[in-house]
């Protein structure tokens, strides 16, 4: 009766707090000490990691953002970067209004960040892959900005997720490929072990890819839903209809979702993927794709058709 008491209570609360968190654009325009525009300077929307350029106008648009605090980064090159938290009021939106510096530009020793070398089980490597700029990324302080009754409302409004009704708790399903997601936990999949926490705080993390090629290396094992085989959904009797089956699938590459919380350890190198064996592993999964690619463009010269094009 308790459990049937708090899920009517949740039913009763969640249309209301989706209402208030209808997503809204942001607007606005850059400019410089003078009041001239600045064109094509980044804007993130961090929080729903979507991003956007200026215009010959200085004017930028960002859609589906959340309403309440919300953060964005203004970065161009040349130009001193602004990191700014502001208010959303989707009853009362405003065009705003950003003033960039020049900056000296002391070209130093430029060090490229990949996030294959990261860690892969403790908060450190979220942090790192943060920093390495792939995939939608959000932190405690912005989860609890949110203000979340279950774990979908953590990743509400993120880029490349589609909000799908749920009997207590919303449900989400990737907007590319194969409409397929994989979530983790702490690092590792979600199974009796290890399972998604129920206390909303005790999420100090998350971080999203949409496409499987951003995929962190040592995560791409995951990323992934095996072959399945076609099922029956009609049993002929005999000497009566045919036999109707759902459609086999072959594996596919999957959205990734990745939840951190309270029980990932900071930094411990013994649960790390070592970085040798991950660069091991994306060569030994780069050569697998190159002799299928082989393979099919093969059989495409068989048929008088030509190869496959590369993948942009």
């Amino acid at each position: 009766m308790r459990q049937l008491a708090f899920r009517l209570a949740l039913l009763l609360v969640l249309p209301v707090a989706a209402q208030a968190q209808n997503p809204v654009p942001v607007r606005g325009f850059v400019l410089d000490s003078a009041g001239k525009p600045i064109e094509s300077v980044e804007v993130t929307a961090v929080m729903v990691g979507r991003v956007a350029r200026t215009n010959d106008a200085g004017h930028f648009q960002i859609d589906t953002v959340m309403p309440g605090p919300s953060r964005l980064l203004i970065r161009r090159l040349g130009w001193k970067a602004i990191d700014t938290t502001f208010m959303l009021d989707p009853k009362n939106p405003r065009e705003l209004k950003f003033t960039m510096t020049r900056v000296a530009q002391n070209l130093a020793e430029v060090r490229i960040v990949s996030h294959d070398d990261c860690p892969t089980r403790t908060m450190e490597g979220f942090e790192c892959r943060r920093r390495a700029g792939l995939g939608a990324f959000r932190d405690s302080a912005e989860i609890a900005a949110l203000k979340p009754v279950c774990a979908a409302d953590i990743v509400y409004g993120m880029e490349g997720l589609r909000r799908v009704p749920s009997l207590v708790c919303p449900q989400f399903v990737p907007t590319t490929g194969w409409r397929c997601l994989k979530v983790l936990v702490d690092g590792k999949p979600v199974s009796g072990g290890n399972g998604a926490p129920a206390l909303m705080s005790d999420y100090i993390g998350v971080e999203f890819y949409a496409d499987f090629d951003h995929v962190p290396e040592w995560y791409k094992q995951f990323a992934f839903a095996g072959a399945t085989r076609g099922v029956a959904t009609y049993q002929a009797k005999r000497g009566g209809d045919m036999l109707y089956r759902q459609p086999s699938l072959g594996g596919r590459n999957c959205s990734l979702l990745v939840y951190w919380t309270h029980f990932a350890p900071r930094f411990d190198p013994a649960l790390d993927q070592d970085k040798n064996a991950t660069r091991a592993m994306k060569s030994r999964r780069d050569s697998i794709a190159a002799l299928q690619k082989s393979l099919v463009d093969s059989l495409r010269a068989v048929k008088g058709q030509p190869p496959k094009p590369e993948k942009p």
